[in-house]
């Protein structure tokens, strides 16, 4: 499938949401809405920023780019929409504005926005589903940024060294990934106890005795797939080991469970379950086990109240964690749900593995890597 004929699809689906909403208009503002319209082009200047620097002015037959003059020659030439059958809205930086661009085009009382605040009423969460299902180029792309993701983060571990410190790791993850020019939207690195004092251990400048666990949220095409590995310096403890192998299963378990049409809360019941039957009960409190993954690092987390409902291509990532008496442990890969099972997005790469069985699916997970 060609890139038009992905935008042209995806157009589609932006009106069937203008029916059903009774509206003329949808205003797309975020990066990550952004960046699924244009099957992978982007509006970003800062990473640092939810919202892009040009919007996409959607109608029934119509697809405008609303810039400014900074900008609009970029995402008309560099993003290649002057090709795709956008229609360049411009204004002046310094005495136009976004609001007035689409008054000029349709009535903004008849538009809809994926964000609140700017004078439209907001759709966040109707626009938004839009991207939850995955269509097969997307499914590609993520494909390559899986495999991209699991080299980098597996290649950066083997050269790591006791003495080293957390961001000194991170920092060749992110090396690695700009060959490729993959952004890393989230950089987590806890060595030795931190692994078991943090959920969320950003890298700091801490140095690594025995052990590090090391996470990357990477992104390309707006497309966000999340990592996490562990390596230990020396013989891994008996007891790290079973945890680690815990974790893992739990993991397997609650990926096996994602099926097309479930209620996602009842993945989540499934994960409380499998930690009381290993020896965990409340290990499941500490942290959220994750959820829809996609054009954001999640799309959405899942509670036990949660009403979603799992669809067919629709990424997911689970993240099951163990802080364990001495180091914490985490298992994490993302994955694409599909009627065959789950679709592997980051794999091991080059890390030592293992093997699962849930049922008939057999998963290869990564073991911790010892380097003696």
């Amino acid at each position: 499938m060609i890139r038009i004929e992905e935008i042209n699809q995806k157009h589609n689906r932006v009106k069937e949401l203008l029916e059903r909403l009774h509206v003329k208009g949808i205003l797309l503002k975020t990066q990550a809405n952004f960046c699924w319209f244009t099957a992978g082009g982007s509006n970003e200047v800062t990473i640092a920023d939810t919202l892009g620097v040009s919007s996409i002015l959607v109608t029934r037959d119509h697809r405008y780019i609303i810039s400014n003059r900074i900008e609009s020659a970029r995402m008309m030439e560099d993003e290649g929409l002057q090709d795709l059958q956008f229609i360049l809205v411009e204004y002046e930086w310094y005495e136009g504005n976004e609001y007035e661009a689409v008054k000029s085009i349709i009535d903004p009382n008849e538009v809809v926005c994926d964000v609140s605040g700017y004078g439209y009423l907001s759709k966040q969460e109707d626009i938004n589903f839009l991207r939850y299902q995955l269509m097969q180029p997307e499914i590609e792309r993520y494909l390559w940024l899986g495999q991209k993701a699991s080299q980098a983060v597996e290649a950066a571990l083997y050269m790591a060294k006791p003495g080293m410190s957390e961001c000194m790791v991170t920092a060749e993850v992110l090396r690695k990934l700009w060959y490729d020019r993959i952004d890393s939207v989230c950089n987590q690195a806890a060595a030795d106890e931190r692994s078991r004092k943090y959920r969320h251990a950003i890298a700091t400048e801490k140095k690594i005795d025995k052990y590090l666990m090391l996470n990357v949220n990477a992104r390309k095409w707006g497309l966000v797939t999340t990592i996490t590995r562990c390596v230990f310096f020396g013989a891994i403890p008996n007891s790290l080991y079973k945890q680690y192998e815990d974790n893992t299963i739990i993991e397997c378990e609650m990926m096996a469970a994602t099926k097309v049409g479930v209620p996602v809360r009842e993945v989540l019941q499934k994960a409380k379950e499998l930690y009381q039957q290993r020896g965990y009960p409340d290990e499941w409190k500490l942290h959220h086990q994750g959820g829809a993954q996609g054009y954001r690092n999640r799309e959405y987390l899942v509670y036990p109240d949660s009403k979603q409902i799992v669809l067919e291509n629709q990424c997911f990532c689970w993240n099951p964690s163990i802080a364990g008496e001495i180091y914490g442990t985490k298992s994490e890969d993302a994955f694409i749900v599909t009627k065959d099972g789950p679709l592997m997005i980051t794999k091991p790469a080059s890390f030592p593995s293992m093997n699962i069985t849930v049922g008939l699916i057999e998963f290869n997970r990564p073991k911790i890597l010892e380097i003696k």
